[in-house]
Formats: structure tokens, C-alpha cells, sequence
């Protein structure tokens, strides 16, 4: 239940990694209090919220309410608690026994708390609970782990004592730098004495630091909702001492109404376009409620217009214990206000929220000394890569350069993307896009023209903004404002981009005809099919190359059910060019000898054939998921990307293109689909450092053996 906020250099955090928008504390970055008052004010399950200001009392301890307020026990023996046979103030202090070295006692995690270049005055109150023979050296000490660096001890304060009074010890600290941990604890140069410490305070005596804040950290325990808020107005959001995953507080959120109600933050001042940030949140349901799915989203709002993004997909959570919601997020978009917030798939659960974390990815660099990937398959077919506008730029810019010829968009020319509102193009990120592949001599696939999916609800609404009905006049508009929408984009890239997907995943082998019931063809049955590809080659030019695109080609049934379509439009003069193969496979299927056969297949028709989506994810089911992914799998992707790879050289002359679907494992559709998991599925990590997966293709002798059991 840590609240602050994080410098840039202050990146590396002890269990979780986060992501970093700036919050309640605006430009300043100090980490907020692991606790308030420790008396009566605290007793209330619900808190209100407040502000906090410089020169302020971070933390005060007085384990008034019969337990340690976060302190642990320090050392292997040791023991606390919270006691009434002594106290210096109230009725209560907190008691360390059983210590068998000096450096045992009772100990806060003070990381959370405390910022870099800010001075603190830390002061307590410490008892013997009984006389000694003997000089006892009580010290309050802060035992600093650098990151990067060794551990180190710091004195705050110290004192002797032989008697049983209270004494008090106060000194001042500063650190500088990131630390992975700084812990503060109380110690005495006698082992076998037993001691009350209380009255504890923690005070931030400096200014803090102006520079621009890089990490949040949200954990409650200054009794305050640190920025938080209600996102509708009609929830309930406080501070609340009845449950909390670490600490005594979190954050619940009552009386929601809507299933897109919940906390809500600005990070409007943190997070910034391009930056990769790493986001981390707990969340519980309230006693008494049903199991339910939670997710961590994102609004983003930019000259009257709102969007929204999944950052943590659904994650089934219940009464039973705190579920961790993990991922990245990178601003892609211009914006306005940024705001990060829970809500539920559906439904209207109470549910606590605590440990939130955001943090900014530390700059990206690529390995220059390694291959070239598309120069090793140079005279055989393209290596494309799917991109962001934002990725035209800095690191991610540079391993598109070095290993691609070939780009895609991954979002910015899908329908929605270029037409949200009928007339309304959005041409900035897709000409991004165009202008990087221009500049530095890179192919261009368009993706996508027809989806039944990403495409702008207006298009299938009649003349009067009524959801269309089969009718001969809703089908004639409907067919008109795709030939509008196909003219405007071919028109803009003509002679440009070579390669379009015109229509994407037509087939549902579920249907009797294979075809899918998607509201295009609910209206216009399969013309639309027909006149996409009609009209892109009209508008596109006689050079354009024409793909119809699916997933899963290489099932036979739907295999088939594409091929007897393409065979059937062809027949009718419909201008189609080829089959792109989105290939989003996993580690244990489909097998390689089913793709090869699905490519042979159609180029008997004489089609082209491209790989136009491809990943490996490492799951065989969509309910697992990993908090590391095991090395054993990556090995065995590596092998399997191997084989992969060996068999499209071996139908060079039927691929003309291999698209892998992402630059890295840090931009992967995959860490939110099926489920909000960590998965690896492409060629370079989140750091963008090649992986087995691309030593396998570059050099294998680089590559483990297979692990024992495998088949690959």
C-alpha cells in the first residue's frame, strides 16, 4: 500500500514493476506516508480524502490500534507486536523479543515513503524492558540497497541506556540516487535484550525536488485517496482500513452503478507520448460480492473526443484473496487528459484497489553488432514488421531499419482508424507511417480496407442513424460508403503502398457456406466482397497487389471454405492477387506441414501467398499464465520458429512476404488477448535484444538444445 512518486533514475521497485504518470503530487516525486496519525482518527473504515504538503509529516507510528502499522520483524527469530504493558505515548507500543544479533528488532520498509535529495527528520522513542548489566547502544538505522550497488548502513541516531526509561532518538536523512530497498530499523548492541519502541515519526524537513515526475506509486497509507477519484460522479471512492493487500490501508470503491465506474487517476502530467510505462494494481472484491472480472483502462481525450484502451484485460478476481493486474502501456496519440482507471466486464461489484504502481521503461537501445534479419532471406521474400507511428522513431525506429524491409500498420489504417465519422479522416498516424517505410526504403502493406471488426459503428447505420436492416436501399448505402471509403484511401496511397489486405477474415467454417455473419454480409450478402476488390483495383492502379486475408487457413475446413471463394471470384474476373496467412500460432500447434500445405493449396490457383500477422505465443490454452516465462519455452519456440522459417524458404517461390505481428514482446497483442497475461511470442524482447527465437534464424548454434520431451 505504497503512495508516491517516482524520479527517473528511481525506476527499479522491490517485487513490482510499474509504469509513470504524475498524480496527486504533481511535479514533485516523494513517495507518500506509509501511515497517518496513529491514533483515534484512523479508526473509521472510511477516510476522506486530503492533500498533503511539503514540510510535512510523512509518517507517525504509535500502534495505538494493537498492531505493528507495517513494521516487520528483522531477523530470523525475532518477534513483534503491538503491546499495552508499556508505551510512552497512548496505551500502546510496539515490542521486539527473542533478538539473537544486535541488528535484530522490529524494521519499516521506509522505500515507499521517502525520495531521493530530500532531507527527513526521523525521531522515536525506545525502552529497555528491563535493566542491563551492561551499556546498551540504541541506534536507529536505515540499511540502504542501491540499485546497482552494495548494500550500505546509515545511522540516523543512537544513544546508551542501562535503565528501563524512555529515551529519544532523532537524527536527519538524505539519500541520493535509486534504491531498490531502504528499510529503517531499530537496533541495540545487546542481543538478548527485549525493547518497546514508540511514537515513531518520519518528517520531510527539505523542499522537494521540482524536477518532472517519471513514477506513481499508490498504496494509501497516509490516509488519503492520493489523487484518486470517482470516474462517473456517482461511485463512492475512500481510503478504507477494513482490507489491504500490504499496510493497513487501500482504496475501496462502493455504490458503482455502471460497469465502467470505478477510481480513476490523471496522469496526464506523467505519462508522455512514445514512453513505454509498466502499470501494476491489486485489486479484491468486497465481502459479499460475486466473482468478477476486473480491468485497468485508459481514456484518452484530445480535442472533444474520447478514447479508450485496455491496458490489463479482464482478470477474474473474487472475495478470496488480491488478484494482480500487470502490463504495459504506451501512448501512442496525441492527447489532451490521461486517466487510468478500474471498472468490471459487467455487473457492479464493490471492490478495494491497493499497491498501484506506474512507472516509466528506462530508454531503449538495440543491439547494432547483430544480422541484419532481412538480409538473410534477401532474394527469397520481404521480412515485414507491424509498427505504431510512434515507432518510426528512436530505438524502435532503428530495429525497424536494421532488420525489416517491409512495415504494416497495426492500427493506424484500420477502418475506425482513418474514418471514426462518416467524412472525418484521421490520415496523421498512417502518413507517419508512410513517410518512415519512404524515407528509408521500405515496402508497405496496407492493412485493412473491410473488417468486420475496428470499423466505425456510423457505417452501418441507415439514413436516419437507425441500425441498418436488410433492405435494398440499405444496401446500396452501405455499398456506397465502402466504395467512398476505399476511393479516399487509394487515392491517398496509390502508387505507394503495393501490397493491400482490401477484405479481412471473410470465413467462419461454423457456417454452412463458410461465410461469416458479419453485418457486411447481414446486408449485401458476399457483394461486398466482390465490389472491395472491384473497386481497390480501380482506384489503387493495375500494380496494386490484392490480398484477401484470414486467420486459421491452415485448418483444412476453413482452408477449403477460402479456397472455394477466392476460386469462385476469380472465375467471376473478381481482381485478386493473393492469400495473406495471418499465422497467429502457438508453440504445440497447428502443425508446420498443415501451413505448407495451406500455401501449396493456393498457389495452384496461382496466387501469391504472404505471412501477414505472424507470432508464437508460449500458451496451450487460454486460462494459463506465467509470472516468468520458463526458459525451456523459449528454447523450444526458437526451434520451432527454426522450422518455420526453413519451410517458407522452402516455398520461396509461392511467399513473396513474412510479416511478424510486432516489433517486440513489449508491443504484442498477445499480453491482453486471450487473457491479460506475459507472453513472449516474437523475435526480440520488451528490450528489444534478440532472443532465442532470432538466433535460431541467424545463427542456431547460438540456440540450446531442445529441452528433453520436446519433439520440435
Amino acid at each position: 500500500m505504497r503512495s508516491c512518486l517516482y524520479k527517473p533514475f528511481c525506476l527499479v521497485l522491490a517485487g513490482v514493476l510499474l509504469l509513470s504518470p504524475v498524480g496527486w503530487w504533481g511535479a514533485s516525486v516523494a513517495k507518500a506516508a506509509p501511515s497517518v496519525e496513529p491514533s483515534p482518527s484512523v479508526s473509521d473504515t472510511a477516510l476522506s480524502a486530503g492533500s498533503v504538503n511539503n514540510n510535512k509529516t510523512i509518517g507517525t507510528y504509535g500502534f495505538e490500534q494493537g498492531n505493528s502499522e507495517g513494521w516487520k520483524p528483522r531477523g530470523t527469530y525475532t518477534q513483534i507486536a503491538s503491546v499495552s504493558e508499556a508505551a510512552y505515548g497512548g496505551t500502546h507500543s510496539l515490542k521486539a523479543t527473542a533478538r539473537t544479533a544486535a541488528w535484530n528488532g522490529a524494521e519499516l520498509d521506509v522505500k515507499p515513503l521517502l525520495q531521493p535529495d530530500v532531507e527527513y527528520e526521523i525521531s522515536g522513542y525506545v525502552k529497555l524492558d528491563g535493566n542491563s548489566a551492561v551499556s546498551n547502544v540504541i541506534k536507529l538505522t536505515v540499511e540502504q540497497q542501491p540499485t546497482g550497488g552494495a548494500t550500505a548502513w546509515k545511522t540516523v541516531a543512537q544513544t546508551e541506556t542501562m535503565d528501563t526509561s524512555w529515551i529519544k532518538l532523532q537524527g536527519k536523512y538524505t539519500f541520493t540516487g535509486g534504491m531498490d530497498a531502504l528499510k529503517l530499523y531499530v537496533e541495540s548492541s545487546n542481543p538478548a535484550q527485549a525493547y518497546y519502541v514508540d511514537e515513531v515519526q518520519i518528517r520531510q524537513v527539505s523542499e522537494t525536488p521540482t524536477e518532472p515526475t517519471h513514477g506513481i506509486v499508490s498504496g494509501f497509507e497516509d490516509g488519503t485517496a492520493q489523487g484518486w477519484v470517482s470516474r462517473m460522479g456517482a461511485e463512492t471512492v475512500q481510503v478504507s482500513n477494513a482490507d489491504a493487500r500490504t499496510g493497513s490501508y487501500s482504496l475501496l470503491t462502493t455504490g458503482r452503478q455502471k460497469a465502467y465506474a470505478g477510481p480513476k487517476l490523471d496522469v496526464t502530467a506523467t505519462v508522455q507520448k512514445g514512453n513505454r510505462y509498466t502499470v501494476s494494481a491489486w485489486v479484491k472484491l468486497a465481502p459479499g460480492e460475486q466473482p468478477a472480472k476486473v480491468r485497468l483502462s485508459v481514456q484518452r481525450d484530445h480535442q472533444g473526443e474520447s478514447a479508450y484502451e485496455t491496458v490489463v484485460g479482464d482478470t477474474a478476481t473474487t472475495t478470496g484473496g488480491w488478484m494482480h493486474l500487470s502490463g504495459t502501456y504506451t501512448l501512442t496519440n496525441d492527447a489532451d487528459t490521461i486517466s487510468m482507471y478500474l471498472e468490471t466486464t459487467e455487473g457492479t461489484s464493490s471492490f478495494y484497489m491497493d499497491d498501484f504502481e506506474l512507472s516509466l521503461v528506462p530508454p531503449l537501445a538495440i543491439e547494432k553488432d547483430i544480422p541484419s534479419l532481412h538480409g538473410l532471406y534477401q532474394g527469397q521474400f520481404s521480412i515485414g514488421t507491424a509498427i505504431e507511428a510512434f515507432q518510426t522513431e528512436g530505438a524502435y525506429g532503428e530495429l525497424v531499419q536494421k532488420h525489416f524491409n517491409s512495415v504494416v500498420a497495426g492500427n493506424a489504417m484500420k477502418p475506425i482508424s482513418l474514418q471514426p465519422s462518416e467524412g472525418q479522416f484521421h490520415w496523421e498516424e498512417a502518413d507517419q507511417i508512410v513517410q518512415f517505410a519512404r524515407q528509408h526504403g521500405l515496402e508497405i502493406r496496407f492493412h485493412t480496407l473491410v473488417w468486420h471488426n475496428q470499423t466505425g459503428d456510423w457505417m452501418f447505420k441507415d439514413k436516419d442513424g437507425k441500425p441498418m436492416t436488410p433492405t435494398a436501399e440499405n444496401k446500396k448505402l452501405l455499398l456506397d460508403r465502402l466504395e467512398t471509403h476505399i476511393r479516399a484511401v487509394a487515392a491517398r496511397y496509390k502508387n505507394v503502398i503495393t501490397d493491400w489486405d482490401v477484405v479481412n477474415e471473410v470465413i467462419d467454417p461454423d457456417q454452412p457456406d463458410g461465410i461469416r455473419r458479419s453485418k457486411w454480409y447481414q446486408i449485401t450478402g458476399t457483394d461486398y466482397i466482390e465490389k472491395s476488390f472491384r473497386v481497390t483495383r480501380e482506384a489503387a492502379g493495375p500494380n496494386a497487389r490484392l490480398f484477401i486475408n484470414d486467420y486459421n487457413t491452415h485448418e483444412p475446413k476453413k482452408r477449403d471454405f477460402l479456397y472455394n471463394l477466392v476460386r469462385d471470384l476469380l472465375a467471376k474476373g473478381v481482381p485478386i492477387d493473393g492469400v495473406g496467412h495471418q499465422s497467429h500460432i502457438r508453440l504445440q500447434f497447428p502443425a508446420i506441414d498443415e501451413i505448407e500445405q495451406s500455401i501449396e493449396k493456393f498457389a495452384s490457383l496461382g496466387l501469391d501467398n504472404q505471412i501477414t500477422e505472424l507470432d508464437m505465443g508460449l500458451y496451450s490454452n487460454d486460462t494459463d499464465r506465467y509470472e516468468t516465462i520458463p526458459e525451456a519455452m523459449l528454447i523450444r519456440q526458437a526451434h520451432r520458429y527454426r522450422a518455420l522459417f526453413d519451410m517458407f524458404s522452402r516455398q520461396q517461390e509461392h511467399i513473396s512476404n513474412v510479416t511478424i505481428w510486432g516489433t517486440d514482446d513489449g508491443n504484442t497483442w498477445l499480453s491482453t488477448f486471450p487473457i491479460a497475461r506475459l507472453d513472449k511470442p516474437l523475435l526480440f524482447d520488451e528490450r528489444l535484444k534478440a532472443k532465442y527465437a532470432y538466433w535460431a534464424l541467424v545463427d542456431p548454434s547460438k540456440v540450446p538444445p531442445l529441452p528433453a520431451g520436446s519433439n520440435e
